[in-house]
């Protein structure tokens, strides 16, 4: 039996890897910095300790494992807290070369990563240049390797999107949208992104490969708003909040403990995210993930 395991298993896309594996006939172990604590999710895995920021803590927690998914995450994501280490470049870019570094010591024979749509070393901004940092780790580790970018994902235990749903309901007559809502995305709900995930992991169609993966609706923020609204019978107008209003508020947020607010997250909250998947859907046939319509209906309709 394969032994999988998934780094960042306790968040919101490795939980959906976890069941995926367990449901494929893996055995799975799940890293994570707090076992007692991850042990209260109930997820069909072991857990072993380690972290990521310590690398001695890692050779050990990959022992035995034929197959890691690298998928870690910062808590407060995407507000970074550079003062508790909790930044893109320390957690996705280093944290992530620790990792592959380890694997390859503990004779890990396949490394799948999953990065995100504008993955590139060079890039300004630090989320796009640690995912790229990272992928480029992967792809130099020596070992069989597949990077999967996902473009935004939702479903019923995401944050982003949920806010949205909670606002909807919470807020009389208008919607607050941060910036124009003209941001681009291509919403793809998480067991679709779980299934390629796994499929990739437990198979060798996707090896070697960069793969991008979106939903099949190109859907501008606005857009994902509105059906949000079509999707619970509500309708509201959409209020605008400049960017640049948010960022003056993020100036005085970033001064208060709790990662409430940054100006890199106004950013990263309304750019572009539009996966091309075609070369996913051409190596796994069965990668036709549903519309993003059709996946809110289905999860809102059991809350």
């Amino acid at each position: 039996m394969t032994r999988v395991l998934v780094a960042g298993g306790t968040g919101f896309l490795g939980r959906a890897f976890v069941r995926g594996l367990h449901h494929r006939g893996s055995r799975v172990a799940v890293l994570t910095r707090n076992p007692g604590r991850a042990s209260r999710l109930a997820l069909p895995a072991e857990f072993v300790e380690a972290d990521v920021r310590r690398p001695g803590t890692l050779a050990p927690a990959l022992h035995a494992v034929d197959t890691a998914i690298l998928s870690v995450q910062f808590p407060g994501y995407p507000v970074e807290a550079p003062a508790r280490g909790r930044t893109f470049i320390e957690v996705d870019a280093r944290g992530t070369a620790a990792l592959v570094e380890a694997a390859v010591r503990a004779g890990v024979r396949k490394l799948v990563y999953v990065s995100g749509v504008g993955a590139d070393p060079h890039a300004a901004r630090s989320w796009y240049r640690a995912k790229g940092l990272a992928e480029a780790s992967v792809r130099d580790s020596g070992l069989d390797y597949v990077i999967v970018r996902p473009s935004w994902v939702y479903g019923p235990e995401d944050r982003s999107l949920n806010r949205f749903i909670a606002l909807l309901r919470a807020i009389p007559f208008v919607f607050p949208q941060l910036g124009d809502g003209s941001g681009r995305i291509t919403p793809l709900h998480v067991d679709d992104l779980a299934d390629l995930v796994c499929e990739a992991t437990l198979g060798a169609a996707g090896d070697g490969l960069t793969l991008e993966a979106g939903g099949p609706d190109v859907m501008s923020l606005d857009d994902v708003v509105r059906t949000a609204m079509t999707v619970l019978g509500r309708r509201k107008a959409i209020l605008h909040v400049p960017a640049g209003l948010a960022k003056l508020a993020a100036v005085v947020a970033e001064l208060v403990p709790g990662q409430i607010l940054s100006r890199d997250a106004v950013d990263f909250v309304i750019q572009d995210g539009v996966a091309d998947s075609d070369l996913a859907r051409s190596r796994f046939p069965a990668f036709r993930p549903r519309s993003f319509g059709a996946g809110l209906a289905e999860y809102l309709s059991r809350t």
